[in-house]
């Protein structure tokens, strides 16, 4: 069992998480997501809206997906035969944490947005705005990450880690979508407020920007450029989605492309499309099968937030 903070710090996401150095590079400092939340907790947590927002949203996008992307990195490593321990605990550890222990036994998980912390929670959420559900009701992400993670498990069955690394490759960019989702919905929520707004979605939009951009800015740093200016506070003179949303969601179009999922996933809100500039650049294909549903395994993620939550008390 390990708390937030731990998960924050861990140092499985130093060691093994393959964005790692982009992380670091892009914040300036290591521990990033932590050292935010311990200094608003220092500033007495809880005495507005906007920062029980903020702490939340760097809990759940920012640390719980590095410590994923630690997971992927590690299970892939055992794999390849770094040292004798067994792949399988780590690739469980990350099919756990990506569902988590609120999402019960049903296809597709709860029906109650409010029963799940974990990115698969998030998806769902945004698979609603965005128009990206399956047949069953949720989302065409999760849909395809079960496969993955099925998958993944006949490969290491089968010892085959030519494949699996293809597959946690595949899983580590998936995961990614809902974080752009994310940025794209609070872009067109956010847009025509003010910068000294007590809107949450300030915070929140601003929060997912982050937990992405260093991974945008690898790919097209230009891109990330344009995310910045329209989600991220830098000064006074700041104008929430000063480009418009659509200009945020299509700065995401080269690296989706990138990523190898291409925009389809991230589908459309509100009259925003992610797939905009399709009809300038051609189709492109993402490589992935939408295919039916599978069954959800019973996967519990003993993910809490002890670490934390006693800066609460």
């Amino acid at each position: 069992v390990q708390s937030l903070q731990e998960m924050a710090r861990s140092s499985i996401v130093e060691q093994w998480s393959p964005y790692y150095s982009d992380y670091v590079s892009y914040h300036g400092q290591e521990f990033y997501a932590d050292t935010v939340i311990m200094n608003e907790f220092k500033r007495n947590a809880g005495t507005d809206t906007q920062q029980d927002a903020l702490l939340l949203s760097w809990m759940q996008l920012g640390v719980v997906t590095e410590y994923l992307m630690g997971l992927l990195g590690n299970a892939d490593q055992m794999c390849e035969g770094s040292t004798d321990e067994d792949p399988t605990k780590w690739w469980d550890a990350f099919a756990a944490t990506y569902i988590g222990s609120l999402e019960g036994i049903d296809l597709g998980g709860s029906d109650q947005t409010i029963d799940g912390f974990m990115l698969w929670n998030v998806a769902n959420r945004r698979a609603v705005s965005f128009d990206t559900q399956n047949d069953d009701y949720y989302a065409d992400i999760n849909n395809e990450m079960l496969e993955l993670l099925f998958a993944g498990q006949a490969q290491l069955l089968r010892n085959d880690c030519n494949n699996f690394a293809k597959t946690v490759s595949r899983a580590l960019h998936l995961m990614v979508i809902p974080l752009i989702q994310s940025v794209i919905w609070y872009a067109i929520k956010n847009e025509g407020l003010i910068a000294s707004s007590n809107d949450d979605g300030l915070v929140i939009g601003e929060v997912a920007a982050k937990s992405v951009l260093p991974i945008v800015n690898k790919f097209d740093p230009n891109a990330a450029r344009i995310i910045e200016r329209n989600m991220i506070r830098s000064d006074d003179n700041f104008v929430p989605v000063v480009d418009g949303p659509q200009a945020v969601a299509n700065a995401f179009y080269l690296v989706l492309d990138e990523i190898g999922w291409g925009c389809d996933y991230v589908g459309h809100a509100d009259g925003v499309e992610a797939c905009q500039l399709e009809s300038a650049t051609g189709p492109r294909n993402n490589g992935s099968s939408k295919q039916g549903a599978v069954t959800i395994l019973a996967l519990l993620a003993n993910t809490i937030f002890w670490g934390y939550s006693a800066w609460l008390s």
